[in-house]
């Protein structure tokens, strides 16, 4: 079981432009509400793979890329995405506005790419302790991982 601060060193801070643990000064916690998730307001994505293409380092494979910003003149990755962690007994309410489309259980941790599509905005939810039974229409990354970049 992870504490919320050990998720956000684990899967935020590897690659920030700001540090690399909590105690980087920019580290500013943005909750979920009353439901239990959170994530690093203060995190910016600063590893690249290739000129402009930023990656969350912390992530898995299939998880760790931001999208592009198509307004940016030339278009070009983000810096940012919406990463959220969820300590141990805490999860999203996935529904048909936060629907759960891939997931990767790994050591212990569910990875979850969602998509809002009121908003047209995907996010990356982080479980500890999650399991695949709590996504059970959402498609299993780990059956073509070798095929993603």
């Amino acid at each position: 079981m992870k504490t919320f601060k050990q998720m956000v060193e684990e899967f935020q801070c590897p690659g920030c432009v700001c540090g690399m643990d909590v105690h980087c000064g920019s580290y500013k916690v943005s909750r979920e509400g009353e439901k239990g998730g959170g994530a690093c307001k203060g995190h910016v994505l600063g590893t690249m793979m290739g000129l402009g293409n930023s990656i969350a380092l912390g992530l898995p494979r299939g998880f760790d890329k931001p999208g592009y910003d198509y307004y940016a003149k030339p278009p070009r990755a983000k810096n940012r995405m919406t990463i959220r962690l969820w300590p141990n007994g805490t999860k999203p309410d996935w529904d048909h506005l936060n629907v759960p489309v891939w997931f990767l259980e790994k050591d212990g941790t569910l990875f979850v790419r969602t998509f809002m599509p009121r908003i047209n905005h995907g996010v990356v939810d982080v479980v500890d302790g999650g399991t695949s039974g709590m996504v059970p229409h959402a498609i299993n990354v780990a059956v073509f991982l070798d095929e993603i970049d």
